[in-house]
């Protein structure tokens, strides 16, 4: 699981966005509460579970899950931390259900992959 935090950077009046990787962390877990403790984990290193604001994920019930979630166990820690769903996973959804729908995209697509 890759950990990228998003920010905003003020330098002499002038504000930008950036995001820095921090981690790559290797996990067995795939359940939402598990995956949630891999990364609370990271307040030992300085990550304060009070500062974020949003939280990024795929739409997976693990991540995004209501009751058992990252969102959700992150969600108790500071219910100011919003989650949005990741931008580049709701685009691939869409192109995989377009392209499911259609006999011929289906035929390609399983050529592709063998």
């Amino acid at each position: 699981m890759s950990q990228i935090v998003r920010y905003v950077r003020i330098n002499t009046g002038i504000l930008s966005i950036e995001e820095s990787f921090t981690d790559l962390i290797e996990t067995k877990e795939k359940m939402g509460s598990g995956l949630a403790k891999e990364i609370i984990k990271f307040e030992n290193d300085g990550l304060d579970l009070q500062n974020p604001r949003v939280q990024g994920y795929d739409n997976g019930a693990n991540m995004s899950g209501v009751y058992k979630g990252v969102k959700a166990v992150i969600l108790q820690k500071n219910r100011l931390a919003n989650f949005v769903p990741c931008s580049a996973h709701c685009l691939n959804v869409v192109g995989v259900r377009a392209a499911s729908i259609n006999s011929t995209m289906v035929s390609f697509f399983a050529a592709v992959q063998k």
